[in-house]
C-alpha cells in the first residue's frame, strides 16, 4: 500500500514538473531563414528556444519556447521586427495585375519591385531590423526628347544599438545604384536607433518553486527535478520492497527455529 502510494506521489510530481516545461509555439510555417533569426533573436536575449519541422506545413519550421516565456518573447520578437513580411521582388511583381497593362502600371510595379529588392539587401545587413525605400523616378516618355526629370528616394533605417550597422553614404550609394539615373546625392537616409535586447543579469530570474535560477536555466533545473522525483520514488520502492522481503525472511526464520507444541 505504501508503494502504491509513492509511486501515486512521483507521477503526479512529474505530471506538475512536466506541465511546467512543455513548450508552447510562438510562430509556425517559417521558412528556414526566419526561423533562423527569430533562434538567434531569443537566444540572444537569454530564452530557452528550440526550432524543429512544423508538421502543419511541409518543409516549414515552428519556433517554440517555455510557457513562462511567451510573453517575454513575443516583446523580444516585437522589438527585432521579427518575423520579417516577404515583399515582391522584380521577377514577382512585374507583369501581374491588369491583362494588359499600361506602360505607367508597368513603370510603377517595376519601381516597387526595385524598392522591394533594395529593403530586403539592406536588411540582410546584421543589425538592421527594419529598413524602408521610397522611390520617385519618373517614367520616361517616349514622345518627349527631353530627358525626364531626376528621380530621389528616401531611406528609413531602423537598426540595433546607438551606432548604425552601416553608414548613410553607404546607403546612398546602394540606392542610387540600383535606380538607373539616380544620383547618390538626392537620396535621403534617416537612421533610427533601436534599444537592444536585455543582456542577462542578476535581476532577469525566474522561480522553480523557492529556486530562484536564469531564465535560460528553467528547463535545464525543471528536467532535472523531474529526474530527481522519479530516482527518489524508485529507490523508495526498491527500500520498501527489501525492507517487507527482508521482514518475512525474519518471521519465518523464528518460526522455524521456535520449538513445535506438545
Amino acid at each position: 500500500m505504501r508503494l502504491r502510494t509513492l509511486c501515486l506521489i512521483a507521477c503526479l510530481a512529474l505530471v506538475v514538473v512536466g506541465v511546467a516545461a512543455c513548450a508552447v509555439p510562438i510562430e509556425t510555417g517559417l521558412d528556414d531563414e526566419a526561423a533562423n533569426r527569430i533562434f538567434v533573436a531569443l537566444d540572444h536575449a537569454t530564452i530557452e528556444v528550440s526550432k524543429e519541422p512544423d508538421p502543419g506545413t511541409e518543409g516549414k519550421w515552428r519556433v517554440s519556447v517555455a510557457e513562462s516565456d511567451v510573453a517575454r518573447a513575443l516583446t523580444v520578437m516585437r522589438d527585432e521586427g521579427l518575423p520579417r513580411q516577404d515583399k515582391p521582388g522584380v521577377l514577382d511583381a512585374v507583369g501581374k495585375g491588369s491583362l494588359v497593362p499600361s506602360e505607367a502600371a508597368e513603370h510603377a510595379q517595376l519601381i516597387a519591385a526595385i524598392a522591394s529588392e533594395l529593403e530586403r539587401s539592406l536588411q540582410s545587413i546584421d543589425g538592421v531590423l527594419v529598413a524602408r525605400v521610397h522611390l520617385n523616378v519618373p517614367a520616361p516618355s517616349p514622345l518627349r526628347d527631353l530627358a525626364p526629370p531626376r528621380g530621389t528616394a528616401s531611406v528609413l533605417v531602423e537598426h540595433r544599438g546607438a551606432m548604425p550597422p552601416i553608414s548613410a553614404d553607404s546607403v546612398q550609394r546602394l540606392v542610387a545604384g540600383g535606380v538607373t539615373g539616380l544620383l547618390a546625392t538626392d537620396v535621403v537616409v534617416v537612421m533610427m536607433p533601436h534599444a537592444s535586447a536585455p543582456t542577462p543579469g542578476t535581476g532577469d530570474l525566474a522561480h522553480v518553486g523557492p529556486i530562484a535560477v536564469a531564465r535560460a536555466s528553467v528547463q535545464k533545473l525543471q528536467a532535472a527535478l523531474v529526474g530527481l522525483v522519479a530516482l527518489v520514488a524508485i529507490l523508495a520502492g526498491v527500500t520498501l520492497v527489501l525492507y517487507s522481503r527482508l521482514a518475512r525472511a525474519r518471521i519465518a526464520s523464528m518460526q522455524e527455529s521456535s520449538p513445535l507444541p506438545r
